[in-house]
């Protein structure tokens, strides 16, 4: 009779062999595909459940790779979440938007109030 053998996640190897025995509990991070591991000291540590293929990482062309960051911002996989990206979105339209109101806000005062006369004799004063 065969029994089923559960595939070792490669994080657990690596800990295993970095820490043996020291090991007081092991848990996956499915999310971030990694395996975290807490010491009988109460420390922990994590290894990741891949190896990165630089040679393959270099092959792909900046379109597939732009594909597969897509595809994991779709499946919330990277390393800040979908809503953290979203608010940094939302603050960078808030702030573009303020900016651009108080350049246009300025350049609308300098129009209508700026006497160039006063402009040029101020730009001829010399600083002390």
């Amino acid at each position: 009779m065969r029994l089923a053998h559960r595939r070792m996640p490669l994080g657990e190897d690596i800990l295993l062999a970095r820490h043996g025995s020291n090991i007081a509990e092991m848990t996956q991070d499915r999310k971030r595909n990694l395996t975290r591991a807490r010491l009988c000291d109460g420390s922990t540590d994590t290894a990741s459940n891949h190896l990165v293929n630089l040679n393959a990482m270099a092959s792909l062309t900046p379109a597939e790779r732009m594909s597969k960051v897509a595809e994991n911002y779709t499946e919330d996989r990277l390393s800040v979440s979908r809503s953290e990206i979203r608010l940094m979105a939302k603050l960078s339209g808030i702030w573009l938007v303020a900016s651009t109101a108080l350049i246009m806000g300025f350049g609308w005062a300098i129009y209508n109030y700026g006497d160039p006369e006063m402009l040029v004799q101020m730009m001829n004063t010399p600083m002390m």
